[in-house]
């Protein structure tokens, strides 16, 4: 069985030299297409990149598009079966690649999503984690979170993997992609990945756990250089909108009490404009919704019994 092609891309913004270091751990995997987004970095990362990996492909936006906005633009600009998304603070362990693409060759029709084993690059035998779970309200989860990377052997498969290192099959983005983006540029970073696993969910692709295929991660490397009220208030604003898109009306009701709460710190600790900005948000929520209701191929409300539980 011949190895899938996989194109890497890789999100940068002044972060040059743990871009450097995730380039250097890629360095040298065959038939490897690589490509760095960088967000209007102001530290020479651009030029960095180019002269130490000429044979990356460096995309400049000129300014700050986020994460997910920048993911867009690589995913956009490269080839290949499968598209591997790498935090700029993460690195590839010796193998985990050659891991990633055997589970790729052997995957089924319906496997669209592989999770590889995120480890802290500090303490690499303890877990960052295994994928995402969803809690019954509505909060997401890094599974095995800081326990010993032990306690992983044998877990099951996640309901989605998380953008810190995450394996997509492309056939798949294009089938669930809303309108020209693969991940809503309008969450800027935190829970772009959540709703974009979940619209996968629900047009009936599934996610697989790889734990032989190892990934160190300089755990919040990027987002420590953020103020924490601000990566709160994310987290918080973006969860409403995930569940505005995709959960069933019997789980925004359920829901609504933690919906209730995160609105209420939000305008505690950051004032109205965040909870502003959702609103003027709030049409083309509605709008997308009614597309992931177009792809949806499962029972929505069955989906949610099996996957969303107090403890997962």
């Amino acid at each position: 069985m011949d190895a899938p092609a996989i194109a890497v891309v890789l999100v940068n913004w002044n972060s040059r030299d743990d871009v450097l270091r995730a380039l250097g751990s890629l360095r040298g995997a065959p038939g490897l297409e690589v490509a760095v987004v960088d967000n209007g970095s102001s530290d020479g990362s651009a030029a960095a990149i180019r002269e130490a990996f000429p044979e990356v492909r460096v995309l400049e936006t000129g300014a700050n598009l986020g994460f997910p906005g920048a993911c867009n633009v690589g995913i956009a600009a490269t080839g290949g079966e499968w598209v591997l998304l790498l935090n700029n603070d993460a690195e590839v362990e010796p193998g985990c690649l050659e891991e990633l693409r055997r589970r790729a060759a052997g995957a089924p029709p319906d496997l669209g999503m592989i999770q590889p084993l995120i480890v802290f690059a500090s303490r690499p035998s303890f877990v960052n984690s295994t994928g995402i779970r969803i809690r019954d309200t509505g909060r997401a989860a890094d599974r095995h979170f800081d326990r010993p990377v032990e306690a992983a052997e044998g877990a099951g498969d996640p309901f989605c993997p998380t953008a810190c290192a995450a394996l997509y099959r492309r056939r798949m983005l294009e089938e669930v992609r809303l309108g020209d983006q693969f991940l809503d540029a309008e969450y800027f970073m935190y829970f772009e990945d959540v709703d974009l696993g979940w619209r996968c969910r629900l047009a009936g692709w599934r996610a697989a756990y790889a734990p032989a295929a190892r990934v160190r991660h300089r755990y919040q490397g990027s987002a420590g250089r953020l103020r924490r009220s601000f990566a709160l208030t994310q987290m918080r604003v973006n969860r409403v909108a995930t569940l505005l898109h995709n959960a069933s009306r019997a789980f925004l009701v359920r829901t609504l009490p933690a919906t209730l709460r995160d609105l209420l710190r939000v305008l505690l600790g950051e004032g109205p404009g965040p909870i502003a900005g959702l609103l003027r948000r709030l049409p083309r929520i509605l709008r997308d919704r009614r597309r992931v209701a177009a792809l949806t191929r499962v029972d929505r409300r069955a989906m949610e019994r099996a996957w969303f539980r107090r403890r997962a």
